[in-house]
């Protein structure tokens, strides 16, 4: 008998956030995750059954490899102006240490550009050698496998993956814990095997080698878990100790923090897809956030940094309380100018 519907409401398969709450909650371990992707993929694939929002999605990865459908050949137009080195040759790989996987919200989404301009930024600061892929970029695809679309996810995986091994790329920092998971632990399948860091996770060593000196200038700052980069990946330490680095004061904490963090609500594809079941979970997160008065809520995903931001606007907090990305904490932390690309 079918599960959908009968056993499982239809819109229960797609409220999941996929943020693995469930399974480190469990009391007796149980692995939930895997058998709801499996049912995803059976709706999408078989049955043609899932939610409307998801076909414009679809098509714009399959078309433009980045859900908003934008022109794939302007993924680097958000550095035109900074002279940030393209890789384009295995022969060029070796002049780099890292190779900065931007992502599509930080290639297309305006809020999320800035976020990749200040880790530009931060970068520069630390003497890093770095370069980005631009228009030879493309999607993870991590999203549409989340949303059950894996033979779309196994098509954009094997397109990175094929980049990535023709320019012998060995090691790649991004900003997106959504990406950095795929990369990590998924594209080893595809053929494509490195170092991969969260960029929170190579700030903290930057500042650990003294290759970065931020004077610490913010103040109540609360740090918001990507689910993606805690749970999943098991790293709460280091956007910690940066953050510890850039106050003046203790920064805050959630109530609901590390292994118990709460979901921004963007996760399993839910980003694209309408919610109206309930509260609004990126609502109930900042309601959270304000019962510790911060002045910053800090965030290490782009996709958090908008859910949060706008439900610090539902709740008309958006002047009193700023969300900032991690990196934009670290650039404005700087002291003196920044050297130019070299």
């Amino acid at each position: 008998p079918a599960l959908i519907g009968p056993v499982i409401a239809d819109e229960t398969l797609w409220a999941c956030t996929t943020c693995g709450y469930c399974e480190h909650a469990c009391p007796i371990a149980l692995e939930h995750l895997g058998k709801l992707y499996g049912l995803r993929q059976h709706q999408v694939m078989m049955e043609g059954a899932f939610p409307h929002e998801l076909k414009t999605v679809f098509d714009n990865y399959e078309s433009q490899s980045n859900p908003w459908g934008l022109p794939s050949d302007t993924r680097a137009d958000w550095a035109k102006d900074l002279d940030v080195p393209l890789l384009t040759s295995a022969e060029q790989s070796r002049q780099f240490d890292w190779l900065f996987y931007v992502g599509s919200a930080q290639s297309f989404d305006d809020r999320a550009k800035k976020v990749a301009r200040a880790f530009v930024r931060v970068l520069r600061a630390a003497g890093v050698k770095f370069a980005i892929l631009g228009p030879q970029e493309s999607s993870t695809g991590e999203c549409v496998r989340r949303a059950g679309n894996e033979m779309l996810f196994q098509s954009l995986a094997a397109t990175l993956a094929e980049t990535l091994n023709r320019l012998q790329v060995a090691r790649i920092v991004t900003c997106d814990p959504h990406a950095f998971n795929s990369l990590k632990n998924e594209y080893p399948a595809f053929g494509w095997r490195g170092e991969v860091l969260h960029h929170t996770q190579l700030i903290d060593r930057l500042i650990a080698q003294g290759r970065l000196q931020p004077v610490p200038r913010s103040e109540r700052v609360m740090f918001h878990e990507p689910c993606y980069l805690g749970r999943h990946n098991g790293e709460y330490e280091a956007p910690r100790r940066v953050l510890a680095a850039l106050s003046k004061d203790r920064p805050l904490e959630f109530a609901l923090n590390r292994e118990k963090a709460m979901c921004c609500g963007a996760g399993g594809a839910r980003f694209w897809m309408e919610e109206t079941l309930g509260t609004r979970i990126n609502v109930l997160r900042v309601e959270q956030a304000l019962q510790a008065q911060p002045l910053v809520v800090a965030t290490a995903c782009p996709y958090c940094a908008t859910m949060i931001s706008d439900g610090l606007a539902q709740k008309g907090a958006a002047e009193r309380v700023q969300c900032r990305d991690i990196a934009e904490l670290v650039a404005d932390a700087l002291a003196g100018p920044v050297p130019a690309a070299t």
